[in-house]
């Protein structure tokens, strides 16, 4: 089945080279990109935007929770206030669960039939750090 699929795949990709012109001089690039100067939160999170989930929120909040606790167990200072960005940090979590569900699923699809996929722990761990 999936020969049929990469059959037609390099079909269309064929087709595609004989419409697409093969030099990149012949192409012409929009100049108005040129011109935008991307800001520093655009530079640091390579364009895709700042994108802040519940989770995330979350597990950064148990961060500040467990170095408050290791630092509290040392004697260190600035206890009190970790637990309370910990907390803080928690309740808007939270709160953003209920506000912004997390994305609807989407079903991938080739020409009208859903596609199967069994994505591997490893991608689907890489997934949810990139969204």
């Amino acid at each position: 089945m999936s020969s049929k699929f990469e059959r037609e795949i390099e079909e269309i990709l064929k087709q595609a080279e004989e419409v697409l012109p093969k030099d990149r001089s012949q192409r012409q690039e929009p100049k108005a990109a040129e011109s935008v100067h991307p800001g520093p939160i655009h530079k640091l999170t390579g364009g895709r935007g700042l994108k802040i989930s519940a989770g995330k929120l979350m597990l950064v909040s148990f961060a500040l929770l467990l170095v408050a606790m290791i630092l509290g167990a040392t004697g260190i200072g600035y206890v009190l206030q970790l637990v309370i960005a910990g907390l803080v940090l928690f309740v808007i979590a939270y709160a953003l669960f209920f506000v912004r569900p997390g994305t609807p699923r989407y079903q991938k699809k080739w020409r009208g039939r859903t596609v199967d996929e069994q994505d591997s722990l490893l991608e689907r761990l890489r997934r949810w750090l990139r969204s």
